[in-house]
């Protein structure tokens, strides 16, 4: 019984290296990434929708805003939510551009933060608050976005900084103020606008 348990466990073993071998020399071709046309659209898209934010589930949870999506010949609100802040990015939110008569649709993506030569950066041991649940008031109009609160260190403590809408700005995006850990302590980033 043992030996033909031994020459089961041969065979098997003969068989899974063959196999092996014969993948070895298996080329495994990297993912194709089609080009795909930006959605150009006629009709300008709806002023964004008020959001009621929920509360943050951590401190350096990020908000990623809603937006307005196009299918089925008609716009569609894809609504925000939150996610982990990660370091040294920022989420470049999805928007409508109106480019030669027609919108296109940019999608969101996370993207490096680019620092401002001129403000040092901010790291502390103490760490911020959760973020605070704003209440958004109706945009004046489409082509506004909303500017996030967040907590700003100054003389020693968190001062909370209140959101508000701002006119979009041509070949820039709005970087949310927003805390992440950077190894035993807390470090800031954004409160500016970025230019694509």
């Amino acid at each position: 019984m043992s030996s033909r348990f031994s020459l089961s466990c041969t065979v098997l073993l003969s068989a899974v290296c063959v196999a092996a071998a014969s993948l070895s020399g298996c080329v495994i071709e990297p993912p194709r990434h089609e080009h795909v046309e930006p959605q150009r659209i006629v009709q300008a898209p709806p002023a964004p929708i008020v959001e009621q934010i929920p509360a943050a589930p951590y401190v350096d949870a990020y908000w990623i805003p809603g937006h307005w999506v196009w299918k089925h010949d008609r716009y569609v609100w894809n609504g925000g939510h939150w996610e982990q802040a990660r370091v040294n990015m920022v989420y470049q939110r999805a928007h409508w551009s109106e480019e030669h008569g027609a919108w296109v649709f940019y999608p969101g993506r996370w993207v490096e933060i680019v620092q401002q030569a001129q403000v040092a950066p901010v790291v502390i041991n103490v760490p911020p608050p959760m973020p605070r649940v704003e209440v958004m008031p109706p945009p004046p109009g489409p082509g506004h976005v909303w500017i996030t609160g967040y907590w700003h260190w100054s003389g020693g403590r968190h001062d909370w900084i209140a959101g508000h809408w701002e006119p979009r700005r041509e070949s820039a995006f709005w970087v949310p103020g927003h805390w992440y850990r950077n190894g035993g302590g807390w470090s800031f980033a954004g409160g500016v606008w970025q230019q694509y």
